[in-house]
């Protein structure tokens, strides 16, 4: 039985989980250091929310989540994306900001998360987060760059370096990488997943180009904390050696 409100909440917490990867099949119940890859999300998204949930087309992912003792939801499996997903459970539990937190994402921080949700709550708007971009990560396609205004709204996301120096770095200019995480007030997920994808965003595969298309204003909480999406063996090899360099096995 669910232990989730069922009338309207401030915040819900909304995992998304896919059971099917073509390079790490079955990638939410991977093993890191003794506990499933969703499990460490879910843990650290409850310590930032109180009201979470697991959104996946799996029974294997449900009854996983469940036996730590978390809150899942079967949703259909025609969604084709995270934020889909979201909406389809939105659909089920009434909240008025909903939480994608990426279920790739095992180092994301619950102080990330928390800070982002308490900039979308006061700017009423979407929020996501961002970190100071690695040297490593410049040439990176798999990490996100975000170049953000004077007011903290993002003015564009790429997979590539952004921007372009085209004399050198300015001394005081810092790169930023996109953290996959996203707040969303209620009326602009059902919004946002009206409409249709555009061009710009299905050329560099970022869906958040689809509101910053539509004039949608995506705020950006910076934070010190860094997170890696997983979509390769290696990539939880990494996630392993930094749990174990901060002794957070």
């Amino acid at each position: 039985m669910s232990r989730i409100p069922s009338k309207k909440i401030d915040v819900l917490g909304v995992i998304p989980a896919r059971y099917a990867s073509t390079r790490l099949p079955g990638k939410p119940l991977v093993e890191i250091l003794g506990q499933t890859m969703i499990e460490r999300v879910y843990r650290a998204a409850k310590a930032a929310i109180k009201n979470v949930v697991v959104a996946t087309d799996d029974v294997r992912i449900v009854k996983a989540v469940r036996e730590f003792g978390g809150e899942a939801e079967m949703t259909p499996s025609t969604c084709a994306s995270g934020t889909e997903r979201m909406a389809a459970v939105a659909k089920k539990i009434k909240a008025r900001y909903y939480v994608n937190i990426q279920g790739d994402e095992p180092l994301m921080h619950p102080h990330t998360i928390k800070t982002t949700v308490s900039l979308a709550l006061r700017k009423k708007s979407i929020a996501t987060a961002a970190t100071t971009l690695a040297l490593a990560d410049r040439n990176n396609p798999s990490a996100v760059k975000v170049v953000i205004g004077d007011d903290g709204r993002a003015l564009y996301f790429s997979r590539s370096m952004i921007p372009f120096a085209a004399h050198g770095v300015s001394d005081d200019y810092v790169s930023l990488k996109h953290l996959g995480l996203y707040v969303y007030p209620e009326a602009a997920l059902h919004h946002f997943v009206r409409l249709k994808a555009t061009a710009l965003e299905q050329t560099e595969k970022l869906e958040q180009l689809r509101a910053l298309y539509h004039g949608m204003p995506i705020f950006v909480q910076l934070t010190e904390y860094d997170s890696i999406g997983v979509d390769t063996p290696a990539d939880v090899d990494v996630v392993i050696n930094r749990l174990r360099e901060k002794n957070l096995n």
